[in-house]
């Protein structure tokens, strides 16, 4: 597999930015006994948003530990090509120079548009699968990552073609998705994507998840409780580096992340048209996806003076806002199909000492209530959160405390120092049933 970046817009320049530290992986010695490892993932560096950083955060780690992994990943497409033409997301230097091989579709419009988007991940699939063939080297293993399930199916080939063992990143549970945020029900379509979903769940060697929610789930398909890892989202050494401090009088609430599909953030426009006359609370979004444009249309046409909009950047600058802001809000759209997940951003918000208000249900819910970490409308009613945003807004004390909650449980539950070890059994299983096998 030829190694190649390529870039096919040209970048916006602009001032040089204090690098971050970074595990460096080019610059390392490879020991004798290190792997080939190939990583197949439709998300990777520099893009945005929690798929990238958790393929990301294991590619390091996997290096680290002495293999040479090869990422096979597409041009960077989320949410939006255009955004990587600016070079401040391109800020990790070793990850440009190491082993990565980008397709590239012609068609990368952001769309929600069921049959564009599947052609999208079909041509995905089929420039992945050349790539794969066309590759010389022989693998010790294959990390693959769902969803989309087609870069999972392609992990599946992979296996079959390099005869190695597959192990397959389950990040969503894909096509529950599709139903979740309202992109189908055909059961015409989702009859064979539930067949080929079983099926790849069955040819891998062995599964990792991020959310415990996902666990019954893929039981429930058949696959053996000891294949299945858990290996959740988490934060790097460095990040813990980026201290809390307040930067305004006002008590500030925070949205960071995707205005797509799945998130109810429109339930934000009206908590914030009912809090508009309270002066000692303000809003920003940090935000991006299919929605974006309707979004601050609607901030406009309300005229919410009180919600301040900043556009898509790095996930150091989007933390740091984080860490300036006083309250945070998650939201999940209602489906059941969401019950299951942990948006990665609640981790960010409980790291960063942010206290919580969410509108989310399920394991979610679970997450924050566990940790003390804020508040939960399962319900999501306005009047609810609304109420909450009040109380905390009112009581510094009580969200001084919430705060220092998420970040105990983040230390305890999501650092990747500590869950790295669950990456290396995963796999040494893998290893050893390949063994068994020779």
């Amino acid at each position: 597999m030829e190694i190649k970046i390529p870039l096919t817009r040209a970048l916006k320049t602009r001032k040089s930015r204090r690098p971050l530290l970074e595990v460096p992986t080019s610059t390392q010695t490879t020991p004798e006994s290190s792997m080939n490892v190939l990583m197949i993932c439709q998300n990777f560096y520099p893009e945005i948003g929690s798929a990238a950083n958790r393929m990301k955060n294991i590619f390091k780690r996997m290096e680290q530990a002495g293999n040479d992994v090869h990422v096979l990943t597409s041009e960077p497409l989320y949410p939006t090509a255009e955004l990587y033409t600016d070079s401040m997301f391109w800020d990790e230097p070793s990850l440009d120079t190491a082993h990565v091989t980008r397709i590239q579709p012609r068609d990368v419009r952001a769309t929600n548009n069921l049959w564009r988007r599947l052609r999208l991940f079909v041509e995905q699939f089929v420039l992945a699968i050349k790539e794969v063939r066309h590759d010389p080297k022989s693998y010790a293993y294959i990390y693959a990552t769902t969803p989309s399930i087609f870069m999972g199916l392609v992990g599946v080939v992979a296996k079959h073609v390099k005869k190695a063992p597959l192990i397959l990143d389950v990040r969503d549970l894909w096509p529950e998705s599709l139903i979740g945020v309202g992109i189908t029900k055909s059961r015409l379509l989702l009859t064979p994507l539930y067949w080929l979903e079983k099926w790849m769940y069955r040819q891998a060697d062995q599964l990792v998840i991020n959310s415990e929610g996902f666990r019954s789930y893929i039981e429930g398909r058949g696959i053996a409780p000891e294949k299945i890892h858990y290996i959740p989202n988490s934060i790097e050494e460095n990040e813990w580096l980026i201290k809390r401090r307040k930067v305004s009088e006002q008590v500030r609430v925070v949205y960071t992340g995707n205005i797509g599909l799945a998130q109810d953030v429109f339930l934000l426009l009206d908590v914030a048209q009912e809090l508009q006359q309270e002066q000692d609370i303000c809003f920003q979004v940090v935000g991006y996806g299919y929605h974006k444009q309707t979004f601050e249309r609607l901030v406009k046409e309300r005229g919410l003076t009180n919600i301040e909009f900043l556009d898509a950047m790095p996930r150091w600058d989007a933390l740091k806002q984080l860490a300036k802001s006083d309250i945070a809000f998650a939201t999940l759209v209602e489906s059941t199909a969401f019950d299951t997940v942990t948006p990665g951003k609640i981790i960010d918000y409980m790291a960063m000492g942010c206290a919580i208000v969410g509108a989310v249900s399920g394991h979610a819910a679970h997450v924050i209530e566990e940790a003390g970490a804020g508040y939960v409308s399962v319900q999501r009613k306005k009047e609810e959160i609304v109420d909450h945003i009040l109380e905390l807004s009112r009581n510094p004390e009580k969200r001084a405390a919430m705060g220092r909650a998420g970040v105990d449980y983040v230390q305890r539950h999501f650092d990747w120092e500590q869950n790295e070890q669950r990456l290396f059994e995963a796999i040494e299983q893998t290893q050893s049933r390949k063994a068994v096998a020779e």
